[in-house]
C-alpha cells in the first residue's frame, strides 16, 4: 500500500513537472502534443515484444507522428529567426540581482 502511493507520487509530480518544463522550453501546444507521441512509441514497443497492433494502430501512430511534425514546422519565419527565438529563455528560474530595481519609489523617473 505505502510502495503504490510513493509510486503514484512520484510518477504523477515527475510527469507534471516534466510537463511544466517543457511548457517553459516550448510552448503550451507544443508541449501538450508532445504528450502523444506515446501513441507511437507504444506501438513500437508492442511490435518489439510480439503484439503486434493492427494496420489502423500504425496509421494513427503515423497520424499523430505527422501532426507532431507538423505543429513543429514554422510558418512565415526564416531559420535565423527561429534560432534566435529558441536561444532567448522565456522565464528566468533565478532572480538577477545586478538587475534589480534599486528603489520601488513611485517617483522614479524611467528613461
Amino acid at each position: 500500500m505505502i510502495l503504490t502511493f510513493f509510486a503514484g507520487l512520484i510518477d504523477n509530480v515527475l510527469s507534471d513537472y516534466l510537463w511544466a518544463k517543457a511548457i517553459l522550453l516550448t510552448t503550451t501546444t507544443v508541449a501538450t502534443a508532445g504528450l502523444t507521441i506515446q501513441v507511437p512509441i507504444a506501438a513500437i514497443v508492442d511490435t518489439l515484444t510480439g503484439h503486434a497492433p493492427h494496420l489502423l494502430d500504425y496509421i494513427g501512430a503515423a497520424a499523430v507522428l505527422v501532426g507532431f511534425a507538423g505543429i513543429n514546422i514554422p510558418v512565415g519565419e526564416s531559420p535565423q529567426v527561429v534560432q534566435q527565438e529558441q536561444e532567448t529563455p522565456i522565464v528566468s528560474m533565478v532572480d538577477d540581482p545586478v538587475h534589480l530595481p534599486s528603489s520601488t519609489n513611485a517617483t522614479d523617473v524611467v528613461s
